[in-house]
């Protein structure tokens, strides 16, 4: 009854052209089933088949080597972990159906009849797919590319072989969901490219030449796979983006059949679609979710960089969206190097060119991006930030000289408008920045929302690059149901709640099953800098329908905020003011009275006078229902203080917040 259930509520949320769609794939899907419509037989080589050009190479200064090499050496001596977990290995190989967690087998069957969300009470798929995205195998090719030692290329071959004999086309749950597919292409191209393509000594002798034809016919096959079954409509997210990416890179780098050429182009004309779409014109991911912005950006520079080294350049719009996206990612870190956990993130990254301790995505990222463009600004941010960054960009491009100069940080925008988001800041860039980071923005993506959570209106507060008042995060996706509602809805953001609902109606691990839209609002004599005001419409459902409004004011001195909550409607509401902390900060009353609170951070303490109204208490830690806990890693969380202010608040009446510094 509750698979019935989600059935009947997805279906709720389709758009109406997509039944029929949905109806033509389980007929597509049965058919494949029986052996009909496959890719099980590889079409013969083209007459002009090539191998494709490089879009990574070994860069004659790789930074950081000690680190590659001792994660390389770790996988040698058959230790991985993925998120947190340890993997069992024999051999130095895992076994490649099986989940890491629990220790279940996941059976050989039709891959796509696999209902991978139900697979048991303990099991999220998650774990096993991300063993089987070879991210991990990238390090091993990195150092024979920097070394031409055998171990790390004979270790690639036995991971290659045993997981083409574990994994046939097109059965198991490796062969569930096509983004997968997109993600091992983009590792597998860059593993070819690093061990010297099909001249590789991998591939020498009869054995060699068995291997490399088994892995070119599971090329094709992936192509087949992620193009066949193509993620549209509602589910058209940052799996499409993946899934095309993975085609096009495939079509670059093993440029062998004419199907694929075909498939390839169609892949390309996806992504320049799709870049516009999910991205908005002033470049923040529409899915609401820091860290797929980032995951979506890392699929666009491979299947952009592929395609460039290639001859086969994608549009001008395509790039110049690319470039939006890289402004609004310099605007969002703060000035430590860190982005706020805004919407899902499950740690995703596409490629695995990351080595180090101090390794940090996003700012490798954007180090891409600078190296890319030469905007100056962007080169800036990256500068200002340099301890944190990494050495993807080497592997990838021409090194570019980063700038640094403070006048240049200062042209990045902190408006994001048709995005939803606007940055309020004092001292920017600077060791003391007091930044406001205000979510005014939609939902999510493509009506089902899969990513978003129910935080609109939230605020957020850095000060001096240490959060101090912050979102709640992600945590899991499919193992725990009552903490997975709990980190999506509106009671882990820093916003209000009424008549203690979400902001829109929950459906399941990816699903809302109502739109929630902001408005942005100019009042008269607004600074936009200093000032946003905006509201939603999430509690429009109620039997008196509301709308939240919020204003966000920075104090005069600029290290402090006003914020001011009130409902449009015609009866009184119950309310709940949430304030999440940081794990490692404490909420303790503060002198002045019994509605004044002092958050004391490691570093820093901001005081919260709230509205004499309310009745006040400091949760943490609750299972039932979940309140108090902060997850900064995907399944990890830790317990952490959240200041409740409860009232019933009447039509138009405000509800005042003051959050000011503790300064000296």
């Amino acid at each position: 009854m509750t698979k019935l259930g989600w059935i009947v509520r997805r279906v709720r949320r389709m758009y109406w052209r997509e039944i029929p769609y949905r109806v033509a794939a389980v007929l597509r899907i049965a058919a494949q089933s029986r052996g009909f419509l496959s890719a099980t037989r590889t079409p013969q080589v083209a007459a002009d088949a090539r191998w494709g050009r490089a879009w990574c190479r070994c860069p004659t200064h790789a930074s950081d080597d000690a680190s590659l090499f001792a994660l390389a050496r770790r996988t040698l001596d058959g230790h991985l972990e993925v998120f947190g977990r340890p993997v069992a290995m024999a051999d130095g190989v895992p076994d490649w159906n099986v989940d890491p967690v629990t220790g279940q087998h996941i059976e050989l069957t039709f891959g796509l009849s696999i209902d991978f969300r139900h697979l048991g009470e303990d099991v999220d798929i998650k774990f096993l797919w991300e063993v089987n995205r070879h991210l991990w195998w990238v390090p091993l090719a990195q150092c024979y590319a920097l070394t031409g030692e055998r171990a790390y290329l004979d270790r690639i071959g036995a991971l290659l072989k045993s997981w083409l004999i574990a994994c046939p086309y097109p059965m198991g749950a490796n062969w569930s969901s096509p983004v997968e597919h997109g993600i091992r292409l983009v590792n597998w191209s860059i593993v070819w490219h690093l061990i010297g393509g099909a001249a590789s000594p991998i591939f020498e002798g009869d054995e060699g030449d068995r291997l490399l034809r088994a892995w070119m016919d599971c090329i094709y096959q992936h192509v087949r796979f992620a193009s066949d079954n193509y993620s549209q409509y509602s589910s058209a997210n940052n799996h499409l983006v993946g899934e095309a990416t993975g085609v096009f890179v495939a079509a670059q780098t093993w440029d062998r059949w004419l199907s694929v050429r075909g498939q390839g182009a169609r892949a390309k004309s996806i992504l320049e679609r799709e870049v516009l779409r999910q991205f908005s014109p002033d470049g923040v991911n529409l899915e609401q979710a820091i860290g797929y912005h980032r995951f979506c950006l890392q699929f666009l520079l491979a299947a952009g960089l592929a395609g460039r080294a290639n001859g086969d350049e994608i549009s001008a719009s395509f790039w110049a969206r690319i470039d939006a996206a890289m402004t609004f990612l310099a605007a969002m870190l703060d000035s430590s190097g860190r982005l706020p956990c805004i919407g899902d993130s499950d740690d995703g990254e596409v490629w695995g060119i990351a080595h180090g301790l101090k390794f940090n995505s996003d700012v490798s990222l954007l180090e891409i991006g600078a190296a890319l463009s030469r905007r100056r600004d962007l080169q800036a941010k990256v500068a200002n930030v340099s301890p944190q960054a990494g050495p993807q960009a080497s592997w990838l491009l021409d090194s570019v000289p980063l700038q640094s100069d403070p006048v240049d940080l200062a042209r990045l925008p902190r408006r994001f408008d048709e995005g939803g988001y606007r940055i309020l800041v004092t001292n920017p860039d600077r060791d003391d920045e007091f930044r406001v980071t205000f979510d005014c923005g939609s939902l999510g993506l493509n009506r089902i929302a899969g990513h978003g959570h129910a935080d609109a209106l939230s605020v957020l507060v850095t000060w001096a690059g240490e959060a101090l008042l912050v979102d709640a995060g992600t945590y899991c996706y499919n193992a725990a149901p009552a903490f997975r509602h709990f980190f999506r809805g509106t009671h882990a953001h820093n916003t209000v709640v009424v008549d203690g609902l979400d902001q829109s109606e929950y459906g399941g691990s990816f699903l809302w099953l109502r739109d929630v839209n902001c408005r942005l609002i100019v009042d008269a004599g607004q600074t936009p800098d200093r000032s946003v005001h905006a509201c939603h419409d999430g509690y429009l459902r109620l039997p008196d329908p509301v709308v939240h409004h919020r204003r966000v004011t920075l104090a005069p001195g600029g290290m402090g905020l006003l914020v001011e909550d009130w409902l449009e409607g015609t009866e009184a509401h119950d309310v709940e003011l949430l304030w999440h902390a940081g794990a490692r900060a404490r909420f303790s009353r503060g002198p002045e009275s019994e509605e004044t609170w002092l958050l004391a951070g490691e570093r820093r303490t901001l005081r919260l006078a709230l509205d004499p109204g309310v009745r006040t208490e400091v949760i943490e830690g609750r299972d039932a229902p979940p309140q108090g806990w902060v997850s900064s890693r995907f399944y990890e969380r830790v317990p952490a203080p959240v200041l409740s202010a409860r009232g019933r608040l009447l039509p138009g009446q405000v509800l005042q917040t003051r959050i000011d510094a503790v300064l000296g």
